[in-house]
């Protein structure tokens, strides 16, 4: 047992060093601000989302029902942000091979690794879960001191669930991964169709919490939860009353992990092993290359890294991708997107699409992670025959290429179903232009001032890194100063005047940023 919790201390800081910036003390703090930032957004999130919606199921007279919605939320969260550690810490992690030669057993170690994902998902659902019983006493829910009780014991047993399905996801995702040749390709078919997967239970979730709020399922909603739903009707048994339901729910959510990690510890390093292997290759052929220049040169270098990790590109590109559909289907809809949004309120229609397109740019935070994924190999690009102003202007430029073209289909497309005036549609433009100038300058500062070149894989460049962290929330904190902004000055100016204001000072801002980058950041990025 004490090499167990050796083992296990060593994971979790190695968790918490993720984020690291500099020493030792800085490891730390810098990994629990990380982690502190992730309870306080998922506080907010399930505050404002479980009294709102705590209301209305009180009124209805369902309000158990909270306490079967907020958790099923809370494993859904879990699982899409613990997923791709799982197979890059549990399956892929490069201390395996010195962990399963010391003197510990395979179930040890494979223990220890799980011990990581589940303290990711224990902060998850913890304050996920907190703010839905303080909702549920405040609407008269009962329970009193037990209540808080039972959920206090309840919670770190619901997250061994996202951490038992992440671990089997992870071994999937490995396993088909390394049956194929052309790896990153099939790893890119897999990780799309996984969240692709988890989009469509998300939305299927959203749209059941909807009808139960309009009282569209009544009374008995709670036989919805049938099958997949049974491991939270009896958590929500269990903390509302039923100490024996609770006793049930925390041992069927135990015993699934430990016999999952029992039946992969039998045979660990085989199973590494098997993962590591790669499917039978294509002979090499000889082939002309053909000359190009430098600028050309580092673009395809940059295009060839974000297509060819998976993790890197599904992270960052999901915006790209929702700015396309949003603009379609506004399109598409036309008159009916019109008469939906006359029918929830007299909206400011320009400024409510200058506000969804910068909150969807503000998650393409591409070049928060570019440098850190360089590596151990940043210093081939530092010795390329090109300057540090060039390599960096490329990675920005790489953004903005991806980003331009699918803000102008989101843009034409709001203009067009929301019929707005030419001019209020170029100034929708304009302003989402410089805002993804903005981010974009934004998130490269921001990884040169944070860099992570020690990473042990891909995933926690771009999914734990500080500079990850803070290059797409420091986004949504540029898109909520930019709203407040123009509603601000809506009311003077006028809304087309007050988005052109706004896009003039964001462009102010990326010219400073440009000229950091070119100046004090080009020396910081040979210092690297």
């Amino acid at each position: 047992m004490r090499k167990f919790w050796v083992l296990a201390r060593v994971q979790l800081r190695s968790l918490l060093t993720s984020f690291r910036i500099g020493g030792s003390r800085k490891r730390v703090m810098s990994g629990r601000a990380a982690l502190g930032l992730m309870a306080g957004l998922c506080l907010y999130i399930s505050g404002v989302y479980s009294f709102s919606l705590g209301g209305q199921l009180a009124a209805a007279g369902c309000l158990e029902l909270l306490l079967l919605m907020m958790p099923a939320m809370a494993v859904i969260a879990g699982l899409v942000f613990t997923v791709f550690a799982a197979q890059g810490v549990v399956f892929g992690g490069r201390d395996a091979d010195l962990l399963l030669s010391m003197p510990v057993s395979a179930f040890a170690v494979l223990l220890a690794k799980l011990t990581a994902l589940y303290a990711e998902n224990l902060v998850i659902c913890f304050f996920l879960v907190l703010p839905t019983g303080a909702a549920w006493l405040w609407y008269g829910g009962g329970g009193g001191a037990l209540f808080i009780l039972r959920l206090v014991i309840g919670t770190p047993f619901l997250a061994l669930l996202p951490t038992v399905l992440s671990l089997a996801a992870g071994f999937l995702l490995s396993w088909l991964s390394g049956r194929f040749a052309n790896r990153k390709i099939i790893s890119l078919l897999l990780y799309g169709l996984m969240m692709a997967a988890v989009f469509f239970l998300a939305i299927q979730f959203n749209m059941g919490v909807s009808a139960i709020a309009a009282g569209a399922m009544g009374a008995d909603s709670a036989g919805a939860f049938t099958g997949w739903g049974i491991p939270f009707r009896l958590f929500q048994r269990g903390v509302c009353s039923d100490w024996e339901t609770l006793v049930m729910f925390c041992l069927l959510s135990l015993l699934p992990v430990l016999l999952t990690a029992w039946l992969f510890a039998r045979n660990y390093q085989r199973v590494l092993t098997g993962l590591r292997s790669h499917g039978k290759r294509p002979a090499y052929r000889l082939g002309r290359l053909h000359a190009a220049g430098h600028r050309k040169a580092l673009l395809r270098k940059e295009a060839a890294r974000y297509f060819g990790t998976p993790i890197y590109l599904l992270n960052t590109g999901i915006g790209l991708i929702l700015l396309v559909i949003s603009g379609v289907a506004a399109a598409v809809m036309g008159g009916g997107l019109r008469e939906q949004l006359a029918a929830l309120g007299d909206f400011p229609l320009l400024t409510l699409s200058a506000a969804a397109t910068g909150f969807l740019l503000s998650t393409v935070a591409i070049t928060g992670s570019s440098i850190s994924l360089e590596g151990e190999n940043l210093w081939i690009l530092k010795e390329a025959p090109v300057s540090a102003r060039e390599a960096l202007d490329a990675k920005s430029g790489f953004q903005l290429l991806l980003t331009c073209p699918c803000v102008l289909v989101c843009t034409a497309g709001l203009t067009w179903g929301l019929n707005l005036s030419l001019a209020e549609g170029a100034v929708l433009l304009a302003s989402a232009l410089a805002f993804a100038c903005f981010t974009a300058l934004m998130g490269l500062a921001v990884n040169l001032l944070f860099p992570k070149l020690d990473a042990v894989n891909d995933m926690m460049v771009v999914k734990q890194s500080l500079a990850a962290l803070l290059s797409t929330f420091g986004g949504m904190g540029a898109a909520l100063a930019c709203g407040g902004l123009v509603w601000g000055l809506s009311g003077i100016t006028g809304e087309p005047a007050a988005l052109a204001v706004c896009a003039v000072i964001l462009l102010l801002g990326s010219g400073v940023l440009f000229r950091w980058l070119h100046t004090r950041g080009a020396e910081r990025f040979m210092e690297l």
